[in-house]
């Protein structure tokens, strides 16, 4: 489903395991950084249906920090960070 940059187990496939890595302190992120994931756990569909520059302009930070995050969490592409927020979301509708 994603391309990673590598198989080490610090890196997240789903929101799940990335809000696990970030509760046992496994992933920590800068203050521009943090105000992009906080949101994209709080609003997954944000990330996964709009563009980085929209992202950006709701999180309050550059475009370039939003695409910071995806390479921060082993994802090589904001395509990639926006796949994994959509699988969320479609599961997540999935089981309605």
């Amino acid at each position: 489903m994603l391309d990673k940059v590598s198989d080490n187990d610090r890196f997240a496939r789903t929101l799940q395991q990335l809000k696990k890595l970030i509760a046992q302190g496994e992933i920590q992120f800068p203050p521009q950084l943090e105000r992009v994931v906080k949101r994209m756990l709080e609003e997954p569909d944000l990330i996964a249906f709009e563009s980085a520059a929209t992202v950006a302009k709701e999180c309050s930070v550059s475009q370039t920090t939003v695409t910071r995050l995806s390479v921060h969490l082993g994802l090589r592409t904001f395509r990639n960070l926006k796949k994994l927020c959509e699988h969320h979301v479609r599961r997540r509708f999935n089981h309605l």
